[in-house]
């Protein structure tokens, strides 16, 4: 609560000196008994932008004490907005996992993880059109050459 009465003092002046200013450049006083509605606008825009900023804060101050998997990533200012995941879609990840390996292990579902990706064999002396990305950039770009000499010969370019 003492966060919020701070953040709402400080978001009330900034929000009356900057609508103070505008006002005063286009020749209205702020203070005048019909700008009472502004004067309402400025509260509520800076209680609003208060209780946010608090709640935000907040927020980040439990998933610290959680024990959350981002231990050195939240500490940064963005990497909470991008990398987090809520508990409850962590909590549906490990029941799907546990479901999943449940199922294989019973025999009702196969054990699908990709394995290293099997690449037809290339006679020797000729240059293999497809590589896996895990080739080196050499290897990848004899592959392009190649396919681009083929497209070629076959009057595809």
């Amino acid at each position: 609560m003492k966060r919020f009465l701070a953040l709402f003092a400080v978001m009330l002046v900034i929000c009356l000196a900057l609508m103070w200013g505008m006002m005063a450049q286009n020749g209205y006083d702020l203070f005048a008994p019909e700008m009472s509605g502004m004067l309402l606008v400025a509260v509520l825009v800076a209680a609003y932008v208060a209780f946010r900023i608090s709640r935000i804060l907040a927020k980040r101050a439990e998933r610290e004490h959680d024990g959350s998997p981002l231990k050195g990533a939240q500490k940064s200012k963005l990497s909470g907005l991008f990398n987090s995941k809520s508990p409850a879609q962590q909590a549906r990840e490990a029941r799907v996992a546990a479901r999943r390996k449940q199922l294989i292990s019973e025999g009702k579902l196969e054990d699908d993880t990709p394995a290293e990706p099997e690449t037809p064999p290339v006679p020797e002396g000729e240059v293999p059109t497809r590589v896996p990305q895990t080739a080196s950039v050499k290897e990848r770009m004899d592959a392009r050459r190649e396919r681009y000499k083929r497209a070629k010969e076959e009057g595809k370019i």
